[in-house]
Parts: structure tokens; C-alpha cells; sequence
């Protein structure tokens, strides 16, 4: 039966593939994966400076790519399905973030932890064409601060879980457990941020 040494044994023989994976994951949009990567730290088959390392690295080349999509947007005749989505994205970041252009640094940060806002926000700082060096110092506080937070809930996990248990099929299942009571309170938290700027208006 495949149990979680097996499992450990496994990952630590193909290692390169999972932070291949992770860096991937990172790059599109991964905290889940971050989060995973940090319970397998805390088995022993990654390395937990590495997973950081790693995360952190393809976080910030997500962010560039994201705001150099909303810059290459900024021009005329695009598709009508476009031109909504950035007004969605507008709306999103307007309606969250009011000083947006004021404080850059706190509205990038916040973003990064209000659950569906993160692309919204990247996108529109590369349409308003935000000086990029100023962007570039917001998402890298943002992004250390974002990957030390999952990376530690995952090791946590990952602590929590096999104090529990040792058997696979219940550690997956406490694992999955934690990260949708994860989500829905950043779920939460970004209901509550939006009331809380709703009745400030």
C-alpha cells in the first residue's frame, strides 16, 4: 500500500520535478501549491529555504508578467470581452482600493491576501502604466511577506497533520481540510474589506 513514507521517499527522489512544479504554479497563481510545498517541507522531502526561495522568485516574475499585460492592453481597438474585463478589474480595484494611486504599497500588499483580487490589481497597475520601479518595491514587500505567511501555514499544516495521523489517504484529507478553512477565510476577509469600504463611501 502506498503509504506517507512512501510518498516522502517518492517526492525526495524527484525533487527537481516538484519545485519545477511549484515554480510554475507560482509564476500563473499558486498558493495552494506554496502551501503544499510547505507541508512536504515539513515531511522532510523539500527544503523549506529552497520552497521560499523558489516561490518567492516565481511570484515576482508572475506579478511582472501580469502588470506587463495590463500595460500591452492600453491601446486602441481591443475586443469588445476585453475592454470588460479590464473594466471589471478597474471596478474591482477601485471599489477595494480608492487610493489605489495614493498607496500603492499598502493597496498591492493587501491585494495579494484578499481572496480574487490579486490579477485584478497587477493588471490594472500595468494600465495605468504605475512607474515601474515604484511597482516593483510594492510587490516585492508584498510577495516576501505573501510567501513567509503560506509558507508557514503550510509547514504548520503539515505539523498539525501528521501529529494526528501517519496514515496517507487522513493526512490528505486534514491537509485539503486546512486549506479550504484557509481560503474561505481569506474569502471572509475579502467580504469583510469590501463592506468596510462600502460603508466608508
Amino acid at each position: 500500500m502506498f503509504g506517507l513514507d512512501a510518498l516522502i521517499s517518492f517526492l525526495e527522489a524527484h525533487a527537481l520535478a516538484a519545485y519545477a512544479v511549484l515554480f510554475v504554479a507560482m509564476v500563473i497563481e499558486g498558493e495552494t501549491f506554496l502551501i503544499v510545498s510547505a507541508v512536504l517541507a515539513h515531511l522532510g522531502a523539500l527544503s523549506l529555504p529552497l520552497v521560499a526561495a523558489i516561490a518567492l522568485v516565481g511570484v515576482l516574475i508572475g506579478d511582472v508578467l501580469w502588470y506587463f499585460l495590463g500595460a500591452a492592453l492600453k491601446r486602441e481597438g481591443l475586443p469588445v470581452f476585453v475592454l470588460r474585463l479590464l473594466s471589471m478589474a478597474e471596478t474591482v480595484v477601485r471599489r477595494l482600493f480608492p487610493r489605489f494611486e495614493e498607496r500603492p504599497i499598502l493597496s498591492l500588499s493587501l491585494a495579494k491576501f484578499v481572496y480574487g483580487t490579486n490579477h485584478a490589481t497587477l493588471i490594472f497597475a500595468g494600465y495605468i502604466r504605475m512607474h515601474f520601479p515604484l511597482f516593483m518595491k510594492a510587490e516585492v514587500i508584498a510577495s516576501v511577506i505573501w510567501v513567509a505567511v503560506f509558507a508557514a501555514a503550510g509547514y504548520l499544516f503539515g505539523y498539525v497533520a501528521i501529529e494526528l495521523t501517519n496514515r496517507l489517504s487522513v493526512f490528505l484529507l486534514i491537509i485539503v481540510a486546512l486549506i479550504a478553512l484557509l481560503v474561505s477565510l481569506q474569502k471572509a476577509l475579502a467580504l469583510y474589506y469590501e463592506k468596510k469600504k462600502k460603508n466608508e463611501i
